[in-house]
């Protein structure tokens, strides 16, 4: 039977650490950059290899941060993308209620303790104190959104700083619905394309968000800071900063209601400040950890007022004696590399406005990236018990 911690064990454990994670692995393995396809996949809810859909993006033990509940993963998922002049896509396939040890207090949860739930409303159960709601009160998928990494560039690295969040619960009858978070909170899925439907192992989902509306959220959530041209985000090998976040609930026996179990998120491996990525708040505009590329316009790259935008591409990171860098699932580490440079820019302004906590030297974050891609940050990878 599946067990919360116990109060007192979790007061203990809050006192005892600054930032929010309250379990997980020692260290993440950050997801590869996944290039996305420009293609309009059918948003039906069933997810096809031959629609276009990207590589997957790992949601499991080894790619997602544990944050606010002490409790054990239970599910894993694959995450592909996709998009068009008009929407950015997502698919997400997810298999629930997997055996899982606790790994505070050693209690083997059995398979099928934890499976999906459906929602039934709206949430209003285990709220933090900030007021944050996932939109619905069964299991929810969201994903976060940073185009062309604005954030960032214009300063947004406080922990209280965010995206839009956009987070899908499923009800009764397979009917999936959208809510948006951080920014004019509540149901959109009038504005989006939505379909889902549960599986014999969890459930599934397609979704398709207008860029217009991103953008518009973008600017509303950064307070003017971040502003996007639709075209050249479009036209470019724009970088899509992401995260995929799963907000899991459970049938809480003790309670006899439905409670919240945990939230996981990928992060990356290492923050632009140096912190590792599961140390950080998980939510926040620097813990996105997934870059997506979309296609660039053209072979050549060559804009229409003459300039170039980057050549870039992603090589194989080497040690010291010329050996290949692999993570510790053997996969080999890559690492962004930009051969052209370029006259454009994504937007202007650096001060911080609105939610912005904190301003933060971009040349440092760049540094510390580069450091962390090179071999240093993979030393937080190699953590199993």
């Amino acid at each position: 039977m599946k067990k919360i911690i116990t109060v007192l064990l979790a007061i203990l454990m809050l006192s005892a650490l600054s930032f929010n994670v309250l379990a997980g692995p020692e260290g993440v393995v950050e997801n590869p950059p996944i290039d996305l396809s420009k293609v309009t996949p059918t948003v039906d809810g069933n997810i096809t290899e031959n629609e276009g859909w990207s590589a997957a993006a790992v949601m499991d033990y080894d790619s997602l941060g544990f944050f606010w509940h002490v409790n054990p993963i239970t599910f894993k998922g694959s995450v592909r993308f996709a998009y068009d002049d008009e929407y950015f896509y997502y698919a997400a396939d997810l298999t629930d209620g997997l055996e899982a040890t606790h790994e505070i207090t050693g209690e083997l949860i059995p398979a099928g303790t934890n499976e999906f739930i459906y929602s039934t409303g709206t949430d209003d159960i285990d709220l933090k104190d900030d007021g944050t709601a996932f939109g619905y009160n069964g299991d929810v998928f969201g994903m976060l959104i940073d185009p062309m990494g604005l954030f960032i560039e214009n300063g947004f690295t406080g922990n209280e700083d965010n995206t839009p969040w956009y987070m899908i619960g499923l009800f009764e009858g397979d009917v999936a619905r959208m809510y948006r978070e951080k920014v004019n909170a509540g149901d959109v899925t009038d504005r989006v394309k939505l379909a889902g439907h549960k599986t014999s192992q969890g459930w599934c989902l397609e979704a398709g968000i207008p860029w217009d509306m991103i953008i518009e959220d973008i600017e509303a959530v950064s307070y003017g800071e971040c502003i996007i041209d639709k075209a050249e985000l479009l036209n470019n090998r724009s970088l899509i900063r992401a995260g995929a976040m799963y907000h899991d609930r459970f049938n809480d026996p003790e309670a006899g209601e439905v409670a919240t179990w945990g939230c996981f998120v990928t992060v990356p491996t290492t923050l632009a400040d140096g912190t590792p990525g599961h140390l950080g708040t998980g939510t926040n505009v620097m813990s996105l950890g997934l870059n997506l590329y979309l296609e660039s316009k053209s072979d050549d790259d060559t804009t229409t007022d003459g300039t170039t935008e980057p050549d870039t591409s992603f090589v194989d990171v080497t040690d010291d004696k010329g050996n290949t860098v692999t993570d510790d699932k053997g996969n080999k580490v890559t690492q962004k590399v930009t051969v052209k440079t370029t006259t454009k820019k994504a937007a202007t302004g650096t001060t911080t406005g609105g939610n912005a906590a904190q301003t933060f030297d971009m040349g440092i974050a760049i540094a510390v990236g580069a450091l962390a891609a090179s071999g240093i940050g993979l030393a937080v990878t190699k953590r199993r018990r």
